[in-house]
């Protein structure tokens, strides 16, 4: 009898555009459980740093909640694509800016209690002005400030917990003496 779990099935119950939902039943110690599982993949988000101590948000209406969210921007990996082109690929399509230098700060999971989701955090740094070009749906602005100021009004609805991890990791990283090296 093995104490290491063992996924038995998987049975997809729904599938949108985005999300698929799954039954998957594990084994372990000899008995079976079941657990739901949403499976999302992998997505970036980017913490584009302007000048001395500025980001760079966008501001998005956000179907789900129905009303306006400030973030960083962010987005899933296509088929076959790396976390930094999909990183690259998001700054210019949401921001309208191309960065001349990157930093990996991270994977991290989610919601792993019911979710494969995985974020890659990047710095994007020497931003220069490129054209936005968001994907069809996305009503979005750009939008800058300082990351204290992003966590002063973070409150009441503002943003959302992926935004505060990257305000965060930024401010560690800095604190720690280099954001580019």
């Amino acid at each position: 009898m093995s104490n290491t779990p063992e996924t038995v099935s998987d049975t997809l119950l729904c599938e949108g555009r985005r999300v698929r939902l799954y039954r998957r039943e594990v084994r372990v110690g000899g008995r079976t459980y079941v657990r739901d599982v949403v499976a999302f993949g992998q997505a970036v988000v980017i913490i584009p740093v302007r000048g001395e101590d500025m980001l760079v948000f966008v501001e998005q209406w956000r179907a789900p909640l129905q009303r306006w969210i400030v973030e960083l921007p962010a987005g899933r990996l296509e088929a076959g694509e790396s976390p930094l082109e999909a990183a690259k690929r998001e700054l210019e399509e949401e921001t309208g800016y191309r960065a001349g230098e990157w930093r990996y700060l991270g994977g991290f999971s989610v919601a792993p209690g019911y979710s494969d989701e995985v974020l890659h955090f990047f710095l994007a740094g020497r931003l220069e002005h490129a054209e936005a070009h968001p994907e069809p749906g996305e009503v979005l602005r750009v939008v800058e400030m300082s990351p204290q100021e992003y966590l002063r009004r973070v409150g009441g609805g503002f943003g959302d917990l992926k935004t505060v991890a990257g305000v965060l990791l930024y401010l560690s990283a800095r604190e720690r003496g280099g954001l580019w090296g």
